[in-house]
């Protein structure tokens, strides 16, 4: 029997970078390739920086039916619905002083009926093309807000993250911890689709993709082995709680350090063609 389909063996991959391609587009090959994995039993979900609501148009066709992570594991979502089955929040009072530190900001949140994505007036040009994106796709969550230190405080946050200069980045992500300690998670990192601009994340300490796998894996009641494809740094985590870790040839290189396999570029279709050929050359042993 092929790993890939082993009891109780999980497989969950990253988009951006990884599954999709560099202008955020999911092939045709790749979507067709994901489903002849599900097909055969693979239990497969994604992991994703992204929302549900994002997700679902870029994964047009794809047979997704296990829960998905979303938020770098602050949410686990029904990918459908986007319902949320678990849900890690940042306190109120650490998210306001974040907040008050970061100033020009996205905040990430559930007010209770749904979810929000709240942005301020003036946006520099990284957070300028975050929130140009989601109007492209038409995202229900984008909502306008003068206040946004005020949303800390009626509404449940689960992320925040500025786009400033790449070389400050380094420096506000520290300034940030200092301020907050162990009551959130401070990561920064470089963004591909906005050259010269780095993200500044905060988010709970258990909001992580690794802590998410190990939280689905017993919600599916699995208890095989775990599989992982990611490219970015937010998929260290993950990758630390792996089995079995894939990267593409154009993960950042701290990613592809930890992997136990590099394949094609995502631009090539590289993880799934890997995963694809694992599956049919088990396919082709059983039969000999």
């Amino acid at each position: 029997m092929n790993w890939l389909t082993a009891p109780g063996h999980l497989l969950v991959c990253d988009l951006d970078g990884t599954l999709l391609r560099s202008d955020t587009s999911l092939s045709d090959a790749a979507r067709d390739g994901l489903n002849r994995l599900v097909a055969a039993g693979v239990a497969l979900t994604v992991a994703s920086a992204r929302s549900t609501a994002a997700m679902r148009p870029m994964l047009p066709g794809v047979d997704l039916g296990l829960p998905v992570i979303e938020h770098n594991g602050a949410y686990i979502s029904d990918l459908r619905t986007g319902q949320h089955l678990v849900t890690n929040a940042l306190d109120p009072a650490i998210a306001g002083r974040a907040v008050e530190l970061l100033g020009d900001t996205i905040v990430t949140a559930w007010d209770g009926a749904r979810d929000r994505v709240h942005f301020g007036p003036d946006l520099n040009p990284g957070a300028g093309w975050f929130i140009g994106e989601k109007r492209r796709y038409r995202d229900p969550r984008l909502t306008e807000t003068a206040d946004l230190r005020a949303v800390a405080d009626r509404e449940q946050v689960v992320m925040l993250c500025s786009y400033v200069p790449d070389e400050d980045a380094p420096a506000v992500a520290a300034r940030v911890q200092e301020a907050v300690g162990e009551g959130a998670r401070v990561w920064t990192a470089l963004n591909s689709y906005s050259a010269g601009w780095s993200e500044v994340v905060v988010q709970s300490p258990l909001a992580t993709k690794g802590a998410a796998i190990l939280e689905l894996r017993q919600r599916l009641d699995l208890h095989g082995e775990i599989t992982v494809c990611g490219d970015h740094v937010n998929d260290l985590p993950m990758f630390a709680v792996a089995d079995r870790r894939i990267a593409p040839a154009n993960a950042q290189p701290e990613v592809r350090a930890t992997a136990s396999v590099v394949t094609g570029t995502n631009d090539d279709d590289g993880v799934v063609t890997y995963l694809t050929d694992q599956l049919a050359i088990s396919r082709r042993a059983t039969a000999e």
